[in-house]
């Protein structure tokens, strides 16, 4: 499902000391939570996307995705608050990712 109805966005892991900016363009699925979701500082406007761990791995992605990284989606740059990895058996294969902004 990604693959075919998700849209490309820009993941960015922001320079720190000597460590140069990272970034990598990647397909990913956004949507918005629900209603009953919205707890536990989960704001009205963030949103929950699920991208595929094989594009940020190909890159070179220092995984986990996290706080202060920004994703960049339809030219609408988000905060990456967390990440929680999604496995098949012990196979990672992608990551749910929260955005905020």
């Amino acid at each position: 499902m990604i693959r075919s109805r998700g849209r490309s966005m820009v993941l960015t892991r922001q320079a720190k000391g000597a460590t140069p900016a990272v970034s990598v363009t990647l397909t990913g699925f956004p949507r918005t939570y629900r209603p009953e979701e919205i707890q536990g500082g989960v704001q009205a406007n963030d949103q929950q996307v699920e991208i595929l761990n094989d594009e940020i791995a190909a890159a070179g992605w220092p995984v986990p995705p996290g706080n202060p990284d920004r994703l960049v989606i339809d030219g609408r740059t988000s905060t990456v608050k967390g990440a929680r990895p999604i496995y098949d058996g012990p196979a990672l294969i992608g990551w749910s990712i929260w955005v905020s902004g």
